[in-house]
Parts: C-alpha cells; sequence; structure tokens
C-alpha cells in the first residue's frame, strides 16, 4: 500500500473517570505538540494535527527517524520536553521552541500506522505498539516508545494525579486505529486542562506591558464563538512581547463573540482575529460557562482554531487516591514522565517546575507550606517579575522555614534549577563569580523549591551593570519609633525629591521600616546615584538632626530615623517588590500610594495570604506610572544637594 502524504490522527474522548475493565491499557497523558511523524525516501517529515510541516523546527528528530531502519513509516506520538526527571511540561516546551532549542527535545512514539507498505490501522493497538516497540528499541536520542500500564485504569490515574501529571490515556487493547475522537481512546484529566481561542485582549494594568488579559472563547457545534473568559497569569516578559505583536497585527472593530452568548469586558477591550489557540489550565466551569482561576501555558500553532470546543466530561471526578498501584504489570512506565510505581508521591508543579516536599511548613505561624508560597508569587507573578527580572540576587534561604536557621546567597551552586539563571561578574576584590538572577515565573517557583524567603535585587540589569536604573532609600527606624514617624520621613523625602523634579515611589519593606524608589534612566553610573542618595539623606538630617541620621552605627541612631543610602553602591541590593521576608507572620513588601500611606495603621497587614486579594480589588496600582516616569540625575541635581552633609 503507497504511504499517504498524512492522515488525521485519531483523538481521544474526554471523561470524568477512567474505564472499568481488563479491556484497556493506560498511558500518561503526555504535555506537547502532537506529530505524525513520517518517513519515506531516506527523510522524515513531521506533520501537525492541522497538516502543517514543522520538519524545520525539530531537525534532531527528523534525522533521528530518517536514520530509523525502515523503507517507510508513519508514526504517532508527540513532540514533549522533560525535565531532570523525565516529566513532560508544555510550558518548558514553548520555551524551548521561543530560544530555538529544540534539539533538547524528545519525540514520544506512542503508535505505528504504516510499516514499509503495511497498513498497521486495522490491527489491534497491542500488536501495533508490539511493532513499534521492536521499531524503537535500543535507540537513544530523540526518538522514545511510551510504555504502556495493564493495571487497573483507576489506580493508575490516581497515582498519576498524586504525582502532579496531566492525567492519562486509556485505550482499547483490541481496537484498531481510527480518525477522529471516537471511544476506543479516553482521556482522563488530573486538572482542567484545554485549548481556546483568543479573540481579544485587555490593556495592560500596573506594570505590564503588552496587555492585560487574554480574552477566550469557544465554538459551538453551529461555529460560533462563546466568549469563556479572561486569563491574566502565566505569561512570562518574552511571551507579552512576542504575542503583544501578534495581537496587534490580527487587531479588527467587531468583537468576534456571539451576541447572545456571555459578554465580555468592553471596557478597554481590543478585538482580534480568532486565528490564535492557547493552552489555559484552570480550575472549573461557572454556571455562567465562565472559567475559573485561569492560566494560560502558552500557544498551540498544532491546532486549528475552528477546531476549538468545549471538552466536557461523562461523569464526575473519581474521589481522590488511597491507595497506591500495586504489582502485576508487565510494561514499564513511560520514560516521558516520572515513574508511577515506587518513588515519592510528595512533589507536585507549579508554572511546570517540580517543587519536592510541597507540604512543608516554612512559615509555621500561618502554616504556610512550600506549595502555598509557590502559589503565592504564581497569584503576584504580573506584579513582581517586571521589578526582578534581569537583576543579580541575594537571597536569604530556610530549607527547614522561616523558624529554622536561613542564611543568604548570592553566588550559583550546586542544587539550584537551570529555571534560575546564571551570570559571570567582577567581583570587587578582583577576579569574577556566578551570580543568580531569574527572569520570569518559572525561576522564582524554583527559587521556592530551594526555600528561599527573601528576593534582594540589585539596582541594575544583566547587561548594563553599570548603568543603574532605581534610587531606594530604606528608612529604617530606631526600636519603639512610632509608625507615623517612619511615615512622615518618607513624606519629606518626596518633597525633596519634588524640589529636584524627580518622582519617587514608597512600599513597605516586610519590616517596620519603608522604602522610597525612584526609578531612573539607566544613564548615570554607581557613583552618582550613591552621591544622590547621600545627599537626600544628608539634607533631612540637616533639616531636622534630632529626627533623622544617615550614620549606621547603632549609638547614634538611638530615637532616630536610619536613611540607609548605601544600598546604593554596586552589588548593595534591597528587598524586591512584592517579595517575602523571613519574618513571623510572612510579610510582604508592599507598594503603597502616597495617599494611602497617611491613613495606614499597620504595615504588618500586607502578607502571603492578603496581597493577592489586595492586588484583585485594587482600583489602581499604586506604582503604574513607575515604569513609564522618565527621569535621570542631572548635573542640577548634583548641584541642588551640594549642601554640606550632616554630622548626625
Amino acid at each position: 500500500m503507497t504511504l499517504p502524504a498524512w492522515i488525521a490522527p485519531q483523538l481521544a474522548t474526554l471523561v470524568a473517570t477512567p474505564p472499568p475493565g481488563d479491556d484497556w491499557v493506560h498511558e500518561i497523558k503526555l504535555d506537547g505538540y502532537r506529530i505524525l511523524l513520517r518517513i519515506a525516501g531516506g527523510r522524515a517529515r513531521l506533520l501537525t494535527r492541522n497538516r502543517q510541516d514543522w520538519t524545520e523546527r525539530f531537525p534532531a528528530v527528523a534525522e533521528a527517524a530518517a536514520a530509523l531502519p525502515v523503507k517507510e513509516a508513519l508514526l504517532d506520538g508527540e513532540i514533549v520536553a522533560l525535565d531532570a526527571a523525565g516529566v513532560s511540561s508544555f510550558q518548558a516546551l514553548q520555551r524551548a521552541a521561543d530560544l530555538g532549542t529544540g534539539r533538547s527535545l524528545v519525540y514520544v512514539a506512542f503508535d505505528l500506522l504504516f510499516l514499509d507498505g503495511r497498513d498497521l490501522r486495522p490491527q489491534p493497538l497491542l500488536a501495533r505498539k508490539k511493532e513499534l516497540a521492536r521499531l524503537l528499541e535500543g535507540r537513544r536520542g530523540p526518538l522514545r516508545y511510551s510504555e504502556h500500564f495493564d493495571a487497573p485504569g483507576r489506580e493508575v490515574y490516581e497515582r498519576a494525579c498524586r504525582m502532579a501529571l496531566e492525567g492519562i490515556v486509556s485505550k482499547r487493547k483490541q481496537a484498531p486505529y481510527t480518525s477522529g475522537r471516537g471511544q476506543a481512546w479516553l482521556k482522563v484529566k488530573c486538572v482542567a486542562r484545554q485549548e481556546f481561542v483568543i479573540g481579544g485582549y485587555t490593556d495592560p494594568e500596573g506594570a505590564r506591558a503588552e496587555f492585560g488579559s487574554l480574552l477566550l472563547g469557544v465554538h459551538e457545534p453551529d461555529g460560533r464563538l462563546l466568549y469563556a473568559g479572561r486569563v491574566g497569569t502565566g505569561f512570562s516578559h518574552a511571551m507579552l512581547a512576542a504575542l503583544g505583536k501578534r495581537l496587534r497585527q490580527l487587531g479588527q472593530r467587531e468583537s468576534p463573540f456571539a451576541a447572545d452568548g456571555p459578554r465580555p469586558p468592553m471596557r478597554g477591550a481590543h478585538w482580534v482575529k480568532p486565528v490564535l489557540v492557547g493552552e489555559v489550565a484552570f480550575t472549573e466551569w461557572t454556571r455562567d460557562g465562565l472559567l475559573r482561576h485561569p492560566a494560560f501555558e502558552g500557544l498551540r500553532e498544532d491546532k486549528p482554531a475552528g477546531a476549538v470546543v468545549r471538552e466536557r466530561a461523562r461523569a464526575p471526578r473519581p474521589a481522590p487516591a488511597k491507595r497506591r498501584l500495586q504489582g502485576g504489570s508487565d510494561a514499564k512506565p513511560a520514560p516521558a514522565k516520572r515513574r508511577i510505581q515506587g518513588g515519592s508521591a510528595a512533589e507536585v508543579a507549579v508554572a511546570g517546575v517540580r517543587l519536592t516536599h510541597p507540604d512543608r511548613v516554612l512559615y509555621p505561624d500561618q502554616a504556610i507550606t512550600k506549595l502555598a508560597l509557590a502559589r503565592y508569587y504564581e497569584a503576584v507573578a504580573d506584579w513582581i517579575v517586571p521589578h526582578v527580572a534581569d537583576r543579580p540576587l541575594s537571597l536569604v534561604r530556610c530549607p527547614a522555614g522561616q523558624g529554622g536557621q536561613c542564611f543568604y546567597q548570592k553566588h550559583a551552586g550546586p542544587g539550584v534549577s537551570s529555571e534560575v539563571k546564571r551570570v559571570r561578574l567582577r567581583e570587587s576584590g578582583g577576579g569574577t563569580a556566578s551570580y543568580l538572577y531569574v527572569d520570569d515565573l518559572p525561576g522564582l517557583v524554583a527559587l521556592v523549591q530551594i526555600g528561599v524567603l527573601e528576593i534582594h535585587p540589585w539596582g541594575a540589569r544583566v547587561g548594563r551593570l553599570d548603568r543603574p536604573d532605581r534610587l531606594v532609600l530604606d528608612l529604617d527606624p530606631a526600636p519603639g519609633l512610632p509608625w507615623p514617624a517612619v511615615v512622615e520621613a518618607a513624606r519629606e523625602i518626596r518633597g525633596l525629591l519634588a524640589d529636584l523634579d524627580l518622582v519617587g515611589f514608597a512600599k513597605t519593606t516586610g519590616g517596620k521600616g519603608l522604602h522610597v524608589v525612584v526609578p531612573l534612566r539607566p544613564a548615570a553610573g554607581w557613583e552618582a546615584l550613591r552621591a544622590l542618595g547621600e545627599g537626600i539623606g544628608a539634607e533631612l538630617a540637616r533639616r531636622a538632626p534630632d529626627r533623622y541620621t544617615i550614620n549606621p552605627l547603632k549609638a547614634v541612631r538611638r530615637g532616630r530615623i536610619f536613611i540607609d543610602y548605601l544600598r546604593n553602591v554596586r552589588g548593595a541590593t534591597a528587598v524586591a517588590t512584592y517579595s517575602t521576608r523571613a519574618r513571623p507572620g510572612a510579610p510582604v513588601s508592599t507598594p503603597v500610594g502616597w495617599s494611602e500611606l497617611a491613613g495606614m495603621a499597620r504595615p504588618e497587614d500586607f502578607t502571603v495570604q492578603t496581597v493577592p486579594e489586595r492586588l484583585r480589588s485594587l482600583r489602581r496600582d499604586p506604582w503604574a506610572d513607575f515604569f513609564s516616569v522618565d527621569q535621570a540625575i542631572t548635573s542640577r541635581t548634583a548641584r541642588a544637594l551640594a549642601s554640606r552633609p550632616a554630622r548626625g
């Protein structure tokens, strides 16, 4: 039989519970791009489910497939990105594809449709898989065989969910391969996740650029696009920039959503041609047909927008697992997923990053676990990432939690995930050392994994470390000074800044003090920045020497507020906006508005448990203008601060 150029793949139907009985085998559900691998004439082509040729995107897979000992073959499988434990992650796949690192990806084959003139589709599944296993036996590199479990489906599913895998696909042992969606392949998901059509976007808020949320939809059988909700989390900086550009190119005047369905937000909405498809994880559908707690996973360029419909399960989800898988299976677990039999179940993933011991308590008074802290950073990612991305970091690590032993770390060392980036910098004493930095949410979660409770970034970014872009004045009150005195100090600094034609922003430190942060054009060097900070502090101390000092000696600071300007030298750091602190109560360094500051009674109220809700309820971000302020240290600034420094 002639090898076809392409065939429509077989698709799995979503169900709520695994099928019972011995007629099924079960595979771990992969989280990647569905690909048909066609081999003919000594060449291999990679074809998506909507007939796109992606051979050039994954050359290593094509090369390995072309080397198989066959004349012709057609394989079905998925391109996936694997972590060190063999777990597939769609976000990692997106990052690898965006960075052009496709050679780090693998093709996991789970079916063989044609082989050297034989059409294998009418044969039973297990017969096809036996031929496939023989074809790939002993192969190393980017081609993998997807093993299956011949065990009770419920046990396989429950164990997979406890290990934070995506789900399972149950397949009838004796069924032929049939294109399209049917009942021979059934998928059961541990986490609600599906594709949605992008029909618009909203204006950005806070420090974010490009857009605020994506407006999502699903098709009805008659072709209408129903609004399904908005998603505003899960985007890296690179994804925001790339997706924002594509959205602007697809702009149109009219809403693509059906007028008789759920209504999308109209204020600040921009409509686009409904051709892009995104994968979104969420907790559930509301009664109104909208998503609850969605998080963006990435674009699905392998799936046509017209095929996106709401996936509906047939029955209630099963109860949480209480048993482990027992023996009795000949099959080995799929190499593209973490092992199901044996091993620790105490692992979950957030933003594609594995957390070991997710139930470990990091803040004992509030019973805040490692997983809860990772979820906190997931909730505030859009707010914190712009302030920490691409900046060398000093970290406070507390592996046993806030009540245990903590230590500082700024240099790269063992046990730190590759999601945390490295950069070599010169040291003040000579030589160089490897420093740590992050640029997205997975990097933040990787810090949580190693017990980081405080994040302290530099005042400059990697690539321009000689040109700082912010001034930080740390107001540190002596013991016993009331909070209103600290607020008054911040207000006086704001007035001094206004005299210099500079705008400052206030935030709590997560302790008893305040930071006044001044965004700057990265033009002047560190010495100019330090001089500006010292000049402002000295002027304040000159005006009220009984209340303020720039002298760090504790004996001098008694009864006064220490204005710490030394955070503005190369290598110095200040706690990040929205970072937690390694202190009782799980406090968070939180931006506040100047008018809000005047009436604030308790800075301790900003915690891991309260800040996400605060952000959801804010009418306007108090730091909304932070990244749009255009100001710099000038010669006029220096002249204005040429007064003599205070002695106290």
